[in-house]
């Protein structure tokens, strides 16, 4: 059994706490004892409405929770996050932009890049199983409050799994420093947009699997992005001028 204070299974921070309460997602919280104002009173009633478990800590209980952070008098353990399968995306039509990660092991970029996916209606995100950030505390606080708003699925084979969405009409863009500027970007629809890890890029297989290499064009000084910033620079031009543009089928 986990302990209760595993880090991976907590989030903190009034703003976070509230969210994970919205989606559902909150097995336990933990509030800090004394005057906690409105924003604890609404964490209060998020909880009863929830029917989840509360409990009132002193500092110290807290401290020991989520040690050396900023938790605003509130931590909260998540349940187990529920992956969608591929065939949930089909049940949808044809969900489009995709976005697929390859190799991303940082949960603060894993986070950032589903509120990215969010902010621009991205249809999905599709993760590795392994050797990449799955679902965690920590990537529910990054994606703050977003987490809900867009279908994640895991996995087994990246490769594989854009051999499958190209059958299935999709065009497959992979992002990558020596690929086409994204501003001269001829983008045909419906899209998957593949983003690696900062430094190591797309493994080999995966970039074999892309139509076409994309990149963020930038001044120099420094080699690259980061994948969570690559992905809302492209995301963005994806839409800007990707309305009405031809579909592979």
């Amino acid at each position: 059994m986990k302990d209760e204070t595993e880090e991976s299974d907590l989030i903190f921070g009034r703003h976070p706490v509230a969210a994970a309460l919205k989606e559902g997602i909150v097995n336990k919280l933990w509030l800090l004892r004394g005057p906690g104002g409105s924003a604890v009173d609404e964490l209060v009633r998020l909880a009863r409405e929830q029917r989840v478990v509360f409990q009132w800590v002193d500092r110290q209980r807290m401290a020991g929770l989520v040690p050396g952070s900023v938790h605003q008098g509130a931590a909260a353990r998540i349940s187990a996050y529920r992956y969608q399968t591929l065939d949930d995306l089909w049940a949808l039509g044809q969900p489009a932009p995709l976005v697929v990660l390859d190799g991303i092991t940082d949960p603060h970029n894993l986070g950032a890049i589903l509120r990215n996916a969010a902010f621009f209606g991205a249809g999905g995100v599709i993760l590795p199983r392994w050797r990449a950030a799955g679902i965690t505390g920590a990537v529910a606080k990054a994606a703050a409050g977003t987490l809900g708003m867009v279908p994640v699925v895991q996995v087994a084979n990246t490769a594989q799994t854009l051999l499958e969405l190209k059958e299935r009409g999709y065009w497959v863009f992979g992002a990558a420093a020596e690929g086409e500027p994204c501003d001269r970007w001829d983008v045909a629809l419906p899209a998957v947009l593949v983003i690696g890890a900062e430094g190591e890029g797309l493994h080999r297989l995966v970039r074999e699997r892309c139509d076409r290499l994309i990149a963020v064009p930038g001044s120099g000084r420094a080699s690259s992005l980061n994948a969570s910033c690559a992905t809302a620079a492209l995301l963005y031009e994806l839409f800007r001028r990707g309305r009405a543009q031809p579909s592979r089928v």
